[in-house]
């Protein structure tokens, strides 16, 4: 999330951003919320995550040896993909000229949608600890007017929510997503092992591996 702040004198801008690294926390909500939730258990509906929750499926049935036919429609609408499944998904393309570019902006990396080299930010704050980064956002700014009892703040998923999530994935998958995302890694100082543990064959094979 990009916040501009404009000031009384209406010259100087302000950027700033809010960030939860997206190897974790976009993937891992948005599997849990959108894609693992069926239309029918939504409190709204999200037809962009039910139609990537379809594709998923077809791309999954369509990869086994030996499948006759296409999957019909009927027959992924209520199939829940597992997060390997997801994350192959997201994975998809990401290694050709412009992947990147074209991901959907959901879990594109921070350090791509939000061009950290193009502008100045002079606030950063993290998802993960956004209830103590906010406030300091409203006083960085001097904001008086703001009501921070409605603000959105970080979604029910604890550590170890998120860690369990990538103990289903291999060595391999896990590299590629530390390769997508390793710029986010860098440039907010996340920690690899904060998010991957007990797997210690991981930091021997992802040679290219500069976070941990």
């Amino acid at each position: 999330m990009i916040i501009i702040v404009r000031f009384q004198n209406n010259t100087d801008i302000g950027y700033t951003v809010f960030i939860g690294v997206s190897f974790n926390k976009n993937k891992t909500s948005a599997y849990k919320e959108r894609i693992a939730t069926l239309s029918k258990d939504r409190i709204e509906p999200e037809p962009e995550y039910d139609a990537i929750r379809m594709q998923i499926c077809y791309r999954r049935v369509l990869s086994k040896k030996n499948h006759p036919t296409s999957p019909s429609k009927e027959s992924c609408r209520n199939i829940i993909p597992s997060f390997e499944d997801f994350v192959r998904y997201i994975l998809t393309g990401t290694d050709r000229p412009n992947g990147i570019a074209r991901m959907n902006y959901h879990w594109q990396p921070y350090s791509t949608i939000c061009q950290v080299c193009k502008f100045q930010y002079n606030f950063v704050g993290k998802h993960e600890s956004f209830n103590e980064d906010f406030p300091q956002f409203l006083k960085h700014f001097n904001i008086t007017n703001w009501n921070i009892e409605k603000r959105n703040g970080p979604s029910g998923l604890k550590k170890w929510d998120y860690q369990k999530y990538y103990t289903t994935l291999s060595d391999d998958l896990i590299c590629q997503l530390i390769r997508l995302y390793n710029d986010d890694f860098r440039l907010f100082k996340y920690k690899v092992h904060d998010y991957i543990v007990n797997r210690p064959s991981l930091f021997q094979n992802c040679y290219f591996l500069k976070t941990s």
